[in-house]
């Protein structure tokens, strides 16, 4: 038995673009996930028993351009749906997110798959052209009115990098003069590209100024090899309450939220490897790059045009969070190797491989059936402790902690902490909030240790926790809201003022009930009412 090459690229494309599931706590990406890595793996233990040729053109003929086509054009048309109101979002905030967590994974899946509709233009004769057009169409739209400006960069500058290197859609760029005419073209528009986008939404750009800032703040404490892996999710959030704390007047106050990314992964590469693990990740891409270049592969337009949207993306938000990225990548770098054909001689030592290949797959296989186990268990105990059986679910949640990778998961055990919390189990709530701060630590975290301390009693640590927080993220009142009542209980009358002030003279981001009631009591407060 043998698995289609085209069957397989379309069907885990499809599963890693459309695939969700409410019996995980993340709804729409690691079903996505785990789907694909188990498609993989079989994948892999069934064409390991074989030994006919593997074939890499068939990954990357016209009928799996077509698939991917597919794929990417009905995720268009579920998030234009959800624009018309007929699908809801997956997220309060955004109107668009077709099937994954928010407009980033949509876009990044629409701008990869931009190129493919390209090609598959170049190539296309009566009917398939206008299938083709309309696809772009619809695809062009969908970014557009997500409002990503990064999805709308890459599908631009893509699209010229496609066109200065296949220039058979129209046949009317042959001449050198008109490549140089294309290049200043797209030049001048992604140069007034990014002037335009920076101004349509100027907050939100400055927000990820603010956060390349403290960035490179980071990398310049550590930057031969930096912070480690997963260092920016841990130690970010403390870098830029430092920021806040040495610029008390800062114009970005206001803008400053939890970040878990640099929207930047080249920056992420820096923080966490250093300049070394850049240079290593550079110098591979500029190798792979001259390599394609000098290639005489036809579908080289094609490649160079898909990974410089991956590499536009990549600069202004966090593709390679959603395994779809991976796939496509993966699918662009085959696709230069489309007339290769991979044999497995039946030797001795193929065998062996083959046979330790198959093991290893199947062993990563019962693994990761057991990590769904567990996912789905702890959403089936997230649930039931949100109804408000969080006391009866605490062994359980106890469970999974010591027989399960959830230990690692830093979101399972902020999890853990805050039902640990609720059940006013402090300590112990303290203690996985103190792991989970090793791996991910933010504003939310702060503000339960802060919690846990005070009800604890012990107030200066709940002081600093307090403070701490407020400096992550100073347009929060609730923080210093915090601090105005533990000095107005210590009947420390002067740091309780100092608090009220700094609370009726604080500007609103978002105006709420919760906020106006705050500034009330403060005021109230202040006025001896």
């Amino acid at each position: 038995m043998k698995v289609s090459p085209i069957l397989f690229v379309f069907s885990i494309f499809f599963g890693s673009v459309f695939l969700t599931s409410g019996k995980f706590v993340d709804t729409t990406n690691t079903p996505k996930f785990y789907f694909s890595l188990a498609f993989v793996l079989v994948f892999i233990i069934i064409n390991a028993r074989s030994r006919k040729p593997i074939n890499i053109g068939t990954f990357t003929n016209k009928t799996t351009l077509w698939g991917i086509y597919s794929v990417c054009f009905l995720q268009a048309c579920y998030g234009l749906f959800q624009l018309a109101g007929w699908f809801p979002s997956n997220h309060s905030e955004f109107v668009i997110t077709g099937s994954f967590d928010n407009p980033a994974g949509f876009t990044a899946v629409l701008s990869l798959g931009f190129p493919i509709g390209l090609i598959l233009l170049a190539k296309a004769k009566k009917v398939e052209w206008y299938l083709t057009v309309a696809g772009l169409v619809v695809i062009a739209m969908a970014v557009f009115f997500s409002g990503s400006r990064a999805g709308m960069l890459a599908m631009i500058i893509s699209s010229g990098v496609f066109l200065l290197l296949k220039t058979n859609i129209t046949g009317k760029f042959q001449q050198l003069k008109y490549y140089k005419l294309l290049l200043v073209l797209f030049l001048g528009l992604f140069i007034g590209g990014v002037f335009i986008f920076y101004y349509q939404k100027k907050d939100s750009a400055n927000g990820r100024l603010l956060i390349w800032k403290v960035s490179f703040t980071m990398i310049k404490d550590k930057p031969i090899l930096g912070h480690g892996i997963g260092a920016f999710q841990s130690k970010y959030m403390d870098y830029q309450a430092e920021y806040f704390e040495n610029n008390p007047d800062s114009k970005f106050k206001l803008l400053a939220d939890n970040v878990k990314h640099p929207f930047n992964e080249f920056i992420k590469v820096a923080v966490e490897f250093g300049i070394a693990g850049l240079a290593v990740v550079l110098s591979v891409i500029l190798f792979v790059l001259w390599k394609i270049i000098k290639s005489k592969n036809d579908n080289r337009g094609l490649v160079l045009s898909g990974l410089t949207s991956f590499f536009v993306f990549a600069c202004f938000s966090y593709p390679l969070q959603y395994v779809a990225t991976w796939l496509f990548l993966a699918f662009y770098l085959t696709a230069i190797l489309s007339s290769q054909e991979i044999r497995i001689r039946n030797t001795p030592v193929s065998v062996i491989t083959r046979v330790t290949i198959v093991v290893a797959c199947i062993f990563g296989l019962s693994h990761l059936i057991r990590q769904v186990e567990a996912e789905k268990k702890w959403k089936t105990i997230a649930i039931s402790s949100l109804r408000g059986n969080t006391g009866k679910m605490l062994p359980e949640y106890r469970k999974l902690y010591l027989t399960s990778f959830l230990k690692r998961n830093p979101f399972f055990l902020y999890n853990y902490g805050a039902e640990l919390n609720v059940a006013g189990k402090y300590e112990e709530s303290i203690d996985i909030l103190s792991e989970c701060q090793k791996q991910f630590n933010d504003y939310d975290l702060q503000m339960l240790m802060a919690d846990n301390y005070y009800e604890k009693g012990e107030t200066e640590k709940a002081i600093q926790a307090y403070q701490h927080a407020s400096n992550m993220i100073p347009c929060r009142f609730l923080p210093i809201y915090q601090l105005f009542k533990i000095y107005r209980e210590k009947d420390q009358k002067e740091m309780a003022v100092k608090y009220a002030t700094e609370i009726i003279n604080k500007n609103v981001k978002v105006p709420s009930v919760a906020v106006s009631f705050i500034q009330r009591e403060a005021s109230e407060f202040l006025t001896g009412d």
